[in-house]
């Protein structure tokens, strides 16, 4: 038993171990330590964490989430799954505070971020670079519309838990501190 939600996938036999790789209904996936991903997210580096959240977004629209299509799932039904499938590979506990289609707006609160527990006190910015992209990959496209994801609180920051501001980038005040060190201008 690994956790509820990996083991329906087992049971159905939609989680795969193939040719030494993981598949999750044909989306391969890894289990990693969490340092790994820490020597990248502990840079101070802006431009750095930019390129990171544009890559990972871009990717989540592009490729993550056409498997979702192909495979006739709908857009809420991808957001009740890729919040599972994150919370239950260790992401941390995901909740949707705030969701409006129509106006392409959520905000997303994240307990228990293994990266910003771990990195708490050691870093200048927020450091769910990683998530931040995904939930603007994965947002736009239910959204049917470009959004951005600015992290305006974080617990490695000394916060109480990390929160998530996603809507389309023209709504965002561009002359705060926290929006210029996310987002490319």
């Amino acid at each position: 038993m690994l956790n509820q939600f990996f083991d329906k996938y087992i049971f159905t036999n939609t989680l795969k171990y193939t040719h030494n790789n993981f598949y999750l209904v044909n989306v391969p996936f890894v289990i990693s330590p969490v340092d790994i991903f820490l020597s990248i997210l502990k840079s101070n580096d802006l431009d750095f964490h930019k390129k990171i959240y544009l890559a990972v977004k871009e990717d989540t629209k592009s490729n993550f989430m056409k498997r979702f299509s192909e495979l006739g799932i709908t857009h809420e039904k991808e957001l009740d799954f890729v919040k599972a499938f994150f919370v239950a590979s260790g992401w941390g506990m995901i909740q949707i505070i705030d969701h409006d289609k129509e106006s392409k707006r959520a905000i997303i609160v994240l307990d228990n971020s293994p990266f910003a527990t771990s990195l708490g006190g050691k870093v200048d910015l927020p450091v769910d670079t990683f998530l931040k992209g995904v939930l603007a990959g994965l947002f736009s496209e239910i959204y049917g519309g470009d959004v951005d994801c600015v992290e305006s609180e974080c617990l490695a920051l000394g916060a109480k838990s990390c929160k998530f501001i996603l809507k389309p980038k023209t709504e965002f005040d561009m002359s705060k501190k926290i929006v210029q060190d996310q987002l490319p201008i």
